[in-house]
């Protein structure tokens, strides 16, 4: 596993000094700080950057997507709750007693509607804090294995020089 995340700092850096090679081989323009680039050696980079990285990251991404997924759909089923709470509540106020009726039982419906969608909602919350949890931890390693990897190099490239 050691040499696996080695190899993936290594090409990730690698990839990096390209990407910051094109970036300062990038015209200047006279206004400002911006710089002209070759976009499809830019592209290019960048989607070798996205495959070196590890498979962790990639399934963190989708994970944060599938959290915003489950979110929304929770919304979305607790408006359909609510909405059908109220529906139910109008169609049982025909006549004054069942008006009455229905009027309890539409606020029972809504407080109900309204903590299964709380609870839908706190679920989807810890579940995405879990997954980015489980993700900064998993940076957390990358990025000493990087440090680490760079202290390494450090005595080489003074010893080079």
């Amino acid at each position: 596993m050691a040499v696996d995340q080695e190899t993936v700092i290594s090409e990730v850096a690698h990839l990096l000094d390209k990407l910051e090679r094109v970036a300062d081989s990038g015209r200047r323009l006279p206004w400002g700080r911006q710089v002209l680039v070759d976009d499809e050696a830019l592209r290019t980079l960048v989607q070798q950057i996205r495959h070196a990285l590890p498979e962790q990251v990639r399934q963190a991404e989708w994970i944060i997507r599938e959290r915003d997924r489950i979110i929304e759909e929770a919304g979305q089923n607790a408006d359909h709750i609510v909405a059908e709470a109220h529906s139910r509540a109008h169609a049982l106020a025909d006549d004054s007693e069942i008006l009455k009726e229905a009027h309890g039982r539409a606020q029972e419906i809504l407080r109900e509607a309204e903590r299964r969608a709380q609870e839908i909602h706190a679920g989807a919350l810890a579940y995405a804090d879990e997954v980015l949890a489980s993700l900064e931890t998993q940076l957390g390693r990358l990025g000493d294995t990087v440090r680490q990897n760079r202290q390494t190099l450090k005595p080489r490239t003074a010893a080079s020089e």
